[in-house]
């Protein structure tokens, strides 16, 4: 089947703050935590529910652009993540937006490279929840519902306005904005973050048997 209209943004830039060094390679069951997530995102662009995927990535991370180039995904270099998520986004969108994609995209999923337990089939449910009528579409997870799912679904006509996001703002503010249309669809599981070694620790709990 044809691609769907909509390329990937991972997001892989952060400064790891409460991690405490380079977190997308820290290793989990023996692979960088970042693979994970590109492997999923590559997966999805191979059985046609991507057109494209763009990571961004800190100056100082040379194995996630790596990782990405390996998959054919498109690595781009975020000079100044001390700006925030919202200057990796800008980076992701406009990578997005070039004309060289045909047909021109229309969505943007947004993903977050700290987290690894990513699954395909949110990925296909989110693109077939996708609709004109919609803005922004993201999952509320059955063992997380009071925390903002990820990845999240953007469809072009909101990405100027996702342009000016500031610092780490993110999609829960952009949602409350006026006449912006923001869904969720229920999935079951969680898609937990890895702020911390100690989430990093916990993950096997979360992912079950490998």
């Amino acid at each position: 089947m044809d691609p769907a209209p909509v390329g990937a943004i991972v997001l892989a830039a952060g400064l790891c703050r409460r991690f405490g060094g380079a977190k997308m390679i820290a290793e989990w069951r023996g692979r960088p935590i970042i693979s994970y997530v590109l492997e999923t995102i590559a997966t999805a662009r191979d059985d046609g529910l991507l057109s494209a995927g763009v990571v961004v990535h800190r100056p100082d991370d040379l194995e996630t652009p790596r990782l990405a180039r390996g998959i054919g995904l498109e690595p781009h270099l975020n000079t100044r993540p001390s700006q925030g998520m919202a200057s990796s986004l800008r980076l992701g969108l406009n990578a997005l937006a070039s004309e060289r994609w045909r047909p021109p995209l229309e969505g943007a999923l947004v993903v977050m490279g700290d987290q690894p337990l990513l699954r395909r089939d949110v990925i296909e449910r989110l693109i077939a929840a996708f609709s004109p009528s919609m803005d922004l579409v993201r999952p509320e997870y059955a063992d997380a519902p009071t925390e903002p799912g990820h990845p999240v679904l953007v469809h072009r006509r909101l990405w100027d306005k996702a342009r000016s996001l500031a610092g780490d703002q993110g999609f829960r503010v952009l949602a409350t904005w006026n006449n912006v249309r923001a869904g969720t669809i229920r999935v079951d599981g969680a898609n937990p973050d890895v702020d911390t070694p100690e989430d990093l620790a916990g993950l096997d709990d979360r992912a079950g048997t490998p």
